[in-house]
């Protein structure tokens, strides 16, 4: 690319970069994988500019939404991200704004994630925006969606509307080679059309800088270039696409099946439809929801999710496309594959097998913890969850509910007036985390404090937003470039909303957070608790992903076999990764490389451990 200086960055990172040489001036969001790396980029590349960009952290996505869209009125380049769940958070103010005219321009950078890999469910961002009659660019590569936020913000401040961007998470998260321009220099055309070249597909944007043009190969329709004709053809649309393109040129099958890429949706380029129109069949392929599948509406001719060729949810990976693409060609008299099409994709997938490993906290993590003396102290007590890291206590039997962010304290107040209507009352032990509960458990606790609801809230305060990549929460101190602000500490919210017990414990102590918990439930049955006051325990030990390379985060070494019985104790209710049940020896061992020598299953194993007073 001639003298243009060029990175390896990921897809987020070339977001940012895009958004950067764009002209941002303010960015806003709430960190949530795979939306979590934009705003440091953000960060980096306006300190390599000696720009003047307000980047932040904020409380939650409706907060940084409307930060966005306060900057947008006022005639600023503006731009919000979060991931695909984070929208419903900012829905209010998104249904409100959508229509409003702006005078600068606002960029909403929406993460979707299909599987989902780590979210509580999968949604579709181009749904959800093309129901509002949002304008909304799905990328295909981390290069393209660097071309895209630049485009979106262009299109934004020309049109006086906010727009959206989709990446879904192997976009925002795969690495490409990405040219870096000085901000305002960029001129991005993107190339949304059918793909037809020989010689397989290189990049699917155009560059255009000092006469530079990426390869491509796109033919858009016009009277020279018109509609193929045919029997098969292909719409897609994002990382679908890239895959799509993939498949198809492995198989041979460049000129025999035409693809059309769709970048911009709602409203869609007149050329797709002039495609689907000049073909017999149609497969759609996208992720995850009936969008271009109901743009396009053609009856029979489409096959896709609504009759069955397409699996309903879930992401399209390289081996589901594949079989789609050949049931089809087979079907259709253009493939010699050995592909049945009387085989579904769901009865090839069940061929695969595996033993599932699932997902838990890291060995030493403060977590565990806390959820082992939570279960250990009341075993048949209801345990509401939240989202974050401590969801992984549902595999300690500590989580029994995880709907969304705050939602575990509402759910305590539901199940505690359900019990307590029919007379009874029985323990109830909510958990949260720290940068959770200034997201979206201030409400729920406000709540439960004014209208006399009994439970025990557990905050988990380990001093970060660890599970998305370990950004500052507001007790932190510290902004989103590092810079040292206000700190809000949550034992003085807490106190302020009127509750009366309150205990910081460093949950490492397990023996005195059993006793503290029983403490809890006592006091709430007392008559000290006249009011129905919630109880709250704050256990406060900093994560270990940032301590464990302290000389004091580690207790020395663990010799847990020497007087190990088998009883598997601690393997069953402890969930440490760095256990393992040697079966030859019938004993418990230790994985050196995972152990980071906290001691807690010595603990665990003895329950012998003498504790400290707790501090009020």
């Amino acid at each position: 690319m001639g003298n243009i200086k060029m990175e390896v960055m990921i897809g987020n990172y070339s977001i940012a970069r895009g958004l950067v040489e764009a002209g941002l001036e303010l960015a806003a969001a709430y960190p949530g994988t795979p939306s979590s790396e934009i705003i440091p980029g953000i960060i980096e590349f306006n300190k390599r500019e000696g720009g003047h960009i307000h980047a932040e952290w904020s409380t939650n996505e409706r907060c940084a939404f409307e930060v966005a869209f306060g900057a947008a009125l006022t005639g600023k380049k503006a731009a919000c991200m979060m991931k695909q769940v984070g929208l419903n958070v900012a829905f209010p103010s998104f249904l409100s704004a959508r229509r409003k005219r702006i005078k600068g321009g606002l960029v909403i950078i929406c993460c979707d994630d299909p599987g989902p890999q780590s979210s509580q469910t999968e949604q579709d961002t181009r749904l959800i925006a093309t129901l509002m009659g949002v304008t909304v660019f799905d990328p295909c590569s981390p290069r393209e969606a660097g071309d895209v936020a630049y485009h979106a913000m262009e299109y934004s401040y020309k049109h006086k509307v906010p727009v959206v961007v989709r990446p879904t998470h192997r976009v925002s998260h795969a690495r490409e080679n990405i040219g870096l321009y000085k901000p305002g220099t960029r001129k991005v055309v993107l190339n949304e059309g059918i793909f037809l070249q020989s010689g397989g597909f290189g990049t699917h944007t155009k560059g255009l800088k000092d006469g530079i043009e990426g390869k491509v190969g796109v033919v858009k329709p016009s009277d020279k270039n018109p509609p193929p004709k045919g029997k098969f053809g292909i719409v897609a649309s994002g990382m679908t696409f890239s895959i799509t393109a993939d498949v198809v040129h492995e198989l041979n099958m460049l000129y025999k099946i035409p693809i059309y890429k769709v970048i911009k949706i709602n409203p869609v380029e007149k050329g797709l439809f002039d495609f689907v129109d000049s073909l017999e069949k149609i497969l759609v392929l996208e992720e995850t929801d009936i969008v271009l599948e109901s743009v396009i509406h053609r009856g029979n001719k489409v096959f896709g999710r609504k009759n069955g060729y397409v699996p309903a949810a879930g992401e399209l990976t390289y081996d589901t496309i594949r079989d789609i693409i050949e049931r089809l060609a087979n079907e259709t008299g253009l493939g010699k594959s050995g592909f049945s099409p009387d085989i579904s994709i769901e009865d090839s997938l069940k061929e695969i097998t595996f033993t599932p490993r699932p997902p838990t906290l890291c060995a030493g993590c403060p977590h565990r913890s806390a959820f082992f003396a939570m279960k250990h102290a009341f075993p048949d007590a209801i345990f509401p969850g939240d989202i974050g890291c401590y969801t992984l206590g549902i595999s300690m039997g500590a989580v029994d509910t995880c709907i969304d962010m705050g939602g575990g304290v509402d759910l305590a107040s539901g199940f505690y007036k359900a019990f307590s209507q029919d007379g009874k009352f029985i323990p109830i032990i909510a958990s949260i985390g720290d940068s959770t509960f200034f997201h979206a458990g201030l409400e729920p606790l406000y709540d439960a404090r004014l209208t006399g609801k009994r439970f025990i809230l557990v905050i988990m305060d380990n001093s970060t937003t660890a599970m998305t990549g370990m950004q500052p929460t507001p007790q932190s101190g510290i902004t989103a470039d590092g810079t040292k602000t206000h700190s809000i500490n949550i034992q003085d919210v807490v106190k302020a909303f009127g509750v009366d017990f309150l205990r910081i414990i460093d949950p490492y102590d397990i023996p005195l957070l059993i006793e503290t918990l029983k403490e809890a439930y006592n006091y709430l049955a007392s008559d000290n608790n006249l009011e129905h006051k919630p109880a709250m325990i704050i256990t406060k030990r900093e994560c270990i992903l940032s301590a464990k390379t302290k000389p004091d985060a580690s207790s020395g070494a663990v010799d847990i076999e020497q007087n190990c019985i088998g009883c598997k104790v601690c393997t069953k209710y402890f969930d440490c990764p760095a256990l393992v049940f040697d079966n030859e020896k019938q004993k418990i061992t230790i994985d050196e490389g995972l152990c980071i020598k906290c001691g807690l299953c010595l603990v665990v194993c003895s329950m012998k451990r003498p504790s400290k007073k707790a501090k009020k």
